[in-house]
């Protein structure tokens, strides 16, 4: 197709394409592979998505089951019918701890391990450890600086106490640069009295920065320290502080994202009463634009929040454990709707989501030993033996983006297959084969449609060509009538004037 058509417009048709397609599309050509893989293209096609209507509506719910340890993940197509729905399995056992999406791009960590996982193209990449601090507690975040096109975490090191004398750690992840940078200016600004909080629950991204739940104890009364704020710039890579609104003391808090403003949900026990308030901040930084948006009574099935719709509808949780539903909650009529989803959703995210392709153009640097993470497969005089990939994960992935449990060789001696995964392997080679054998006659098809174009387009050449023609003997003849006409006017011209002269002579004889 690139062989008919200008580059530039290949381009511009191919942004436009969902992921699931431009995975497919990689196996057309190099070339194609080279583009549709090149951090340019990725960053172009995700710009290109954000923009179209089409995908201001999609969700993804992922939802944790902490008794099997494994995590499940959902692409709702509408976020107004939820009867449409795909699985998406993911490639690693466990539970993992959520830190944040954008984009429909997850990330998660396990003991001071941070994976980047992108459920629309099923590849993930772990990251490079944080430096070393001893073992002191940290919160981290994650969110994307629109200004560069970048996904970043930031950690933030330091105690959970007011007497911590530790300085502040602050170092940011790049997944451009594929490395923490210290942010030593930013840590130096804190306040030695900020901690953070742990009455808050879920931190979040809004408006390109990422948001704590903090309290200062030196910079307020000790008797009046209420929560407060600290947000992230991650762009000019500053912290801000904001208070929010006061609450009484046996209450928990989650920060969140509602139509684009910060949000925080206070969950308040009272005499065993639950309640949830819901505050909105209506002018970014401006304190006293904090409004009381919904007060929700979290008796019977009521559990908490889980985030919000861009109807205004809030996503919550409705029952307990694995019997736990997600629901959808409708604060004008304060009708409670089930979406039917159940599980253990205690570790649960609903957020809207675009097709993308991050991740596409990283290499898999890692390997799963028992089930778990370990360090990264950073040398090449490491060996392993990893069995055959599956053909539904070279479609999704491609060969580079399939991880299995590595096993190292020993003595440099590979491990004897047996024979029921020879047989495998063979299955999996007839596959492939039959697939290729697919795709030529897809392109020999392709050929041949086009042959049949170039033939209909020369066939409408020559109607052109005899066209033309037949316009220039109309002009021709048009010319030549034109020529009589005027010849014409010119003879009856003569006549009127003969016909005059003729009378006055008469007259005059009279």
């Amino acid at each position: 197709m690139s062989d008919y058509l200008p580059e530039e417009v290949v381009r511009e048709i191919l942004y436009r394409l969902p992921a699931k397609s431009l995975i497919r599309f990689r196996c057309v050509s190099k070339s194609w592979n080279s583009l549709i893989t090149s951090s340019a293209f990725i960053d172009s096609h995700l710009t290109q998505s954000l923009s179209h209507p089409s995908n201001s509506n999609k969700l993804i719910f992922r939802h944790c089951d902490i008794v099997a340890k494994v995590e499940h993940y959902k692409f709702i197509h509408n976020d107004s019918s939820f009867d449409q729905y795909q699985n998406v399995e993911f490639p690693l056992t466990n539970c993992f701890r959520l830190i944040g999406s954008v984009n429909g791009l997850f990330c998660l960590s396990q003991d001071e391990q941070f994976i980047l996982w992108n459920p629309c193209i099923r590849k993930f990449i772990t990251l490079p450890s944080p430096r070393d601090y001893d073992h002191v507690p940290s919160r981290s975040g994650f969110g994307f600086d629109a200004r560069t096109n970048d996904y970043k975490v930031v950690t933030i090191a330091h105690s959970y106490t007011p007497k911590e004398t530790k300085p502040r750690l602050v170092e940011v992840y790049s997944l451009k640069e594929g490395s923490w940078r210290r942010i030593a200016s930013a840590a130096a600004l804190l306040s030695p009295g900020i901690t953070l909080d742990l009455s808050c629950r879920r931190d979040a991204f809004i408006n390109g920065a990422v948001h704590f739940g903090v309290r200062d104890w030196i910079n307020t009364p000790r008797l009046k320290v209420c929560p407060s704020v600290l947000s992230f710039d991650l762009n000019d890579e500053v912290f801000h502080m904001t208070a929010l609104p006061k609450f009484g003391a046996k209450t928990d808090y989650d920060i969140f994202g509602f139509r684009g403003s910060l949000s925080v949900v206070y969950i308040e026990h009272v005499d065993n009463k639950r309640s949830c308030f819901i505050w909105v901040m209506k002018e970014c930084g401006v304190v006293k634009s904090w409004i009381k948006l919904y007060t929700i009574n979290l008796t019977g099935e009521f559990r908490s929040v889980l985030g919000f719709q861009k109807n205004g509808h809030i996503f919550m949780e409705a029952g307990l454990g694995k019997n736990a539903r997600l629901s959808s909650y409708d604060p004008q009529s304060q009708q409670l709707k089930n979406l039917g989803f159940y599980g253990w959703l205690s570790y649960s995210c609903v957020d809207y989501y675009v097709e993308n392709l991050v991740l596409l153009d990283k290499p898999v640097l890692f390997d799963k030993q028992n089930g778990e993470l370990s360090h990264w497969v950073g040398s090449r005089k490491r060996k392993f033996w990893s069995p055959p990939p599956k053909l539904d994960q070279i479609s999704a992935v491609g060969l580079q983006g399939v991880v299995k449990k590595a096993l190292p060789l020993a003595g440099g001696i590979g491990r004897v297959e047996s024979k029921d995964e020879r047989v495998r392997d063979k299955e999996t080679i007839c596959k492939l084969k039959k697939a290729m054998v697919d795709q030529q006659e897809e392109r020999v098809s392709d050929k041949e449609t086009i042959c049949k174009l170039k033939k209909a387009m020369v066939h409408q050449q020559e109607e052109i060509a005899t066209l033309k023609i037949e316009m220039t003997s109309l002009k021709s003849q048009m010319a030549t009538l034109k020529s009589l006409f005027l010849s014409v006017q010119q003879w009856n011209n003569q006549v009127e004037n003969t016909s005059s002269g003729v009378g006055d002579i008469g007259s005059y004889l009279g």
